[in-house]
């Protein structure tokens, strides 16, 4: 899909004017109480982007929401992104959904990786638009060859469905692969069960593991869960009660929903002391950053 709408600079700042307009306290009267303080503003970097984003961290919408419109008018196409998602979130403003969409749709015509998976992703569910497979697989993986990691998770699903067009089994496993090592979880996790179950037509129980470990230090449940199976299993890594224990507790804290079964499975297998072991290396255990 060609995107020919084009939001002008002045547009862009009118649209964020109105937004900070609202976002703004009342002006106190005399018998009011004295005004919280405003959030403290963190050190400019000199990347506008990544200031707006600081500011949104700090809850400084109105800084915020200056540096991204800036960010846009100096030619930063995610500038209107970040705009978009904070107008559609209702963050530090009033939400709207319209303009929201307006703003991706002016992000996505001026390059930005971002806006062009969530446009792809609006088409994909019929957001405010047609739903369109086609025209969300067509701007989901142009996204995906920017090289943004949600977009190479969202196309390798798509080609792995065959939704927008045929199903392509090995190119799906390519962007599944090129999102895990940008640090996807998701993808992690989809090569994982891809590779334990063969669905990619090469099973191969090493490399699921290797996924799902590293899903897993990263704190995730499913990655967690997947690695106790293993360990309690003894397939394909050496069986292992007390480390399958660990993984199942750390899973089953994060609310997988199948880990507190395998949980009590496992500690009724162990004695009291290895329970007692396991515990203490769940209550030390912290993800990778």
């Amino acid at each position: 899909m060609s995107i020919r709408l084009i939001l002008g600079a002045s547009l862009l700042a009118l649209i964020s004017s109105a937004a900070l307009a609202q976002s703004k306290p009342p002006a106190a009267k005399p018998a009011d109480k004295p005004q919280t303080a405003q959030p403290a503003q963190p050190a400019a970097t000199g990347d506008l982007i990544k200031d707006g984003l600081a500011s949104l961290e700090a809850k400084n919408y109105e800084a915020a929401l200056k540096a991204f419109n800036e960010a846009y008018n100096a030619g930063q196409a995610d500038g209107a992104f970040y705009l978009g998602r904070m107008l559609e979130l209702g963050v530090g403003l009033e939400g709207d959904p319209e303009k929201a969409r307006l703003l991706y749709l002016a992000a996505a015509d001026k390059g930005s990786a971002k806006a062009m998976n969530r446009v792809g992703l609006m088409s994909f569910r019929g957001e405010g638009m047609l739903q369109d497979y086609k025209t969300a697989r067509e701007m989901i993986c142009k996204s995906a060859d920017l090289g943004d990691a949600d977009a190479e998770f969202n196309c390798a699903g798509l080609l792995a469905q065959g939704q927008g067009g045929s199903k392509d089994i090995a190119k799906a496993m390519t962007y599944y692969a090129k999102a895990a090592d940008h640090g996807h979880i998701g993808a992690m996790n989809a090569l994982g069960f891809a590779y334990r179950d063969g669905s990619n037509g090469a099973k191969d129980l090493e490399k699921a593991r290797a996924y799902f470990e590293k899903a897993a230090l990263k704190g995730n449940p499913v990655g967690l869960y997947e690695i106790g199976i293993m360990l309690e299993a003894g397939n394909p890594i050496p069986k292992d009660l007390g480390k399958a224990h660990l993984y199942y507790n750390l899973a089953s804290a994060r609310q997988h929903p199948q880990a507190s079964i395998a949980l009590q499975r496992v500690s009724e297998a162990l004695s009291p002391e290895d329970v007692e072991k396991a515990q203490a290396a769940a209550r030390s255990w912290k993800a990778a950053e």
